[in-house]
């Protein structure tokens, strides 16, 4: 039965056979259908993601294993400068013939073949998303912005202060100002 082939990450298993040991290799690069990550960061849509890997035969299905790599844009968490990342995540998975027989209520669904062939896109947005820093920055160096001004710290001078005052205190500076600043009393 030769069914269409759903996602560009559908990796027809066709020509291997049911017998464990049996191997096929797969290399494909793909287009990203969708943005794959977290908001900071991300490997955008139409971004190219390659795998390079194998897929083997094992009793109850096939297990692929497979290095994903692409290139991640985001912004650093410390100044907002925009930033790329290098992805190398490492995927493996196991796809069943059947619904396990043995699954447990609380587990998820596995991963089914379908068609003749596997979808990657589930395993390689699980690694993809486990790859990523959850706060990227530009460099170890970054000293982000000023909390007062916005500005990047590393690009104002070393005496860069600001006044501020304390909000419990700043009535006080007020009457000050009522008073003229004579700071006399009375």
């Amino acid at each position: 039965m030769s069914g269409s082939i759903a996602s560009e990450f559908a990796i027809s298993i066709h020509d291997l056979r049911r017998q464990p040991g049996e191997m096929m290799e797969i290399n494909r690069s793909f287009p990203s259908p969708e943005r794959i990550g977290i908001d900071i960061i991300a490997i955008e849509v139409n971004t190219e993601i390659s795998i390079s890997g194998k897929v083997e035969s094992v009793s109850t299905g096939v297990l692929a294993s497979c290095q994903v790599e692409a290139i991640a844009t985001g912004e650093c968490v410390r100044c907002l400068d925009p930033l790329t990342l290098p992805i190398h995540a490492f995927i493996q998975e196991l796809f069943y013939y059947s619904v396990p027989l043995d699954l447990e209520e609380d587990e998820d669904e596995p991963l089914l073949i379908s068609d003749e062939s596997i979808d990657l896109l589930a395993p390689i947005r699980d690694g993809v998303i486990l790859d990523l820093p959850l706060t990227p920055h530009c460099s170890e160096e970054c000293l982000g912005l000023c909390p007062d001004c916005g500005e990047k710290v590393a690009l104002n001078p070393g005496d860069h202060v600001h006044q501020s005052i304390d909000p419990r205190w700043a009535a006080l500076g007020k009457l000050e100002q009522l008073d003229g600043g004579s700071g006399q009393e009375g």
